[in-house]
């Protein structure tokens, strides 16, 4: 199983930094293959331009569009882990979402209907927020995430979202419900980890009984 770490994290010290780490940790454990693209260390260049335009209409996409894409078609599960800014994601993550699942990689349109192109690859969102929970439920902030980036982008593009989880009041948080968080997020890795494997094991043994 390959699993792919998209992070847009600005700060190495951070909740989600160490989570990420946590995340490496307890699935390279488990056995998996992890990449990880750090969109902040590579220094992403966000900006989708008349020229990435231009490229794509003559099938010569710019060297790290491709990279990037590869990434993706290899991988089985992605892992998007970012803070909530404005609403929505940094504007790195939005740009690296804008050059990379482009029409003919991501998906394709039939007439005026989407077809995803990434469909059998699963995704987990992986959010920190600043505010608590009853203030974003009562804004209707989680439904809002939920049709812009589950809906609009990976189930767009074919992805199932197993999980979007948030992780609220971060800011504030103590150290015992940080910890919390950061055992979940490892819960969560070796619970993927362990259908994988009963997945795999099923399926071996179906092969076995049909040879």
């Amino acid at each position: 199983m390959r699993h792919l770490i998209i992070k847009a994290l600005h700060r190495n010290e951070s909740f989600l930094a160490e989570g990420v780490e946590k995340l490496i940790t307890t699935l390279k454990n488990s056995g998996a293959v992890v990449n990880v693209r750090d969109l902040y260390e590579q220094s992403f260049q966000p900006v989708l331009r008349k020229d990435d335009f231009e490229a794509l209409n003559k099938n010569q996409l710019p060297n790290d569009i491709i990279l990037e894409q590869e990434y993706i078609r290899i991988s089985d599960i992605l892992w998007v882990v970012f803070p909530v800014w404005w609403t929505s994601m940094p504007a790195i993550l939005k740009g690296y979402i804008d050059r990379v699942f482009l029409s003919g990689f991501a998906y394709n349109m039939k007439e005026d209907k989407p077809v995803g192109l990434l469909t059998g690859k699963k995704a987990i969102i992986l959010n920190s927020m600043g505010m608590s929970r009853e203030d974003y439920s009562e804004s209707g902030m989680f439904e809002a995430l939920r049709l812009t980036i589950d809906k609009g982008i990976f189930e767009f593009s074919g992805i199932q979202v197993l999980e979007h989880r948030y992780f609220t009041s971060i800011m504030s948080a103590t150290e015992k419900e940080r910890n919390t968080h950061l055992n979940g997020i490892a819960e969560l890795a070796n619970r993927l980890s362990s259908s994988t494997q009963t997945h795999l094991r099923t399926s071996e043994n179906k092969v076995a009984q049909i040879g």
